[in-house]
């Protein structure tokens, strides 16, 4: 009697180029906070950063026949970094409105003539909204708009920035970008590889968070959560809540 084969299954969730790109995007973060990160963690340094980042671009060459990061994984980065440095900007100009006309109760009708009737789901990780709102922003910012904004106190520099941001995230779907078909049918080796680096990679990015959290850095935090990076980077087709959002260990 033959044996039968025991099939490999992902530990994780999305695609394997989505997946590879979150990871990528991750040990951005990691980089971005090293200095912190490090002075935590007695084993971490910059070769063990640099081992886990060559073994990403190592997987996306030998398992899914992808050279390097490849174009269309670093314009994703891309667009996820400047995702992630234009919601501060939004959120500190949202605010700094609401407080500016809530005497006359007009910031509302301003906020929502510039696409902030999307926040809330801009502020649970929608791509979409995120691109729907800085449009709208764009489009509706007239001169008079701005004066009066300005007027009230409002730096002018926020405007710019934000709209500087919107600029370069038009036109822009990373969605596209990462839900393309793997280039060579994947092994069982070639998985268990997946799996491997996934859990390696989660390990940092859940010690990462919960170090930020014990210092009640929770926009640091949540820049280590998978589901979150995963969603913005598929437009929100990843199933949220697998990680609690704060970069607890996803569902398996």
């Amino acid at each position: 009697m033959s044996k039968a084969i025991k099939t490999v299954k992902r530990v994780y969730k999305g695609g394997d180029a989505a997946m590879l790109t979150s990871l990528a995007v991750l040990m951005n973060a990691a980089d971005n906070n090293k200095t912190f990160l490090f002075s935590k963690r007695s084993n971490w340094n910059a070769a063990f950063f640099k081992s886990l980042n060559d073994d990403i671009k190592r997987v996306f060459k030998d398992v899914l026949g992808i050279e390097g990061l490849g174009d269309q994984t670093k314009a994703s980065k891309a667009l996820y970094d400047a995702m992630n440095q234009v919601l501060p900007k939004l959120r500190s100009f949202k605010r700094a409105v609401e407080i500016d006309f809530t005497d006359d109760n007009r910031e509302q009708e301003i906020l929502n003539s510039i696409g902030f009737r999307l926040w809330d789901k801009v502020e649970k990780g929608s791509q979409e909204a995120l691109v729907e709102l800085l449009a709208t922003f764009v489009q509706n910012m007239t001169p008079a708009l701005q004066t009066e904004i300005t007027t009230a106190g409002t730096d002018a520099s926020y405007i710019t920035d934000i709209t500087s941001y919107a600029n370069i995230i038009k036109d822009k779907n990373i969605a596209q970008e990462t839900k393309k078909k793997d280039k060579k049918v994947i092994t069982s080796d070639g998985i268990v590889q997946l799996n491997n680096l996934y859990n390696k990679v989660m390990k940092v990015a859940l010690h990462s968070a919960n170090l930020f959290n014990e210092i009640k850095d929770s926009a640091k935090a949540e820049q280590f959560s998978y589901t979150k990076t995963l969603a913005n980077l598929t437009a929100g087709e990843a199933k949220k809540g697998t990680d609690g959002g704060d970069g607890s260990e996803p569902k398996k």
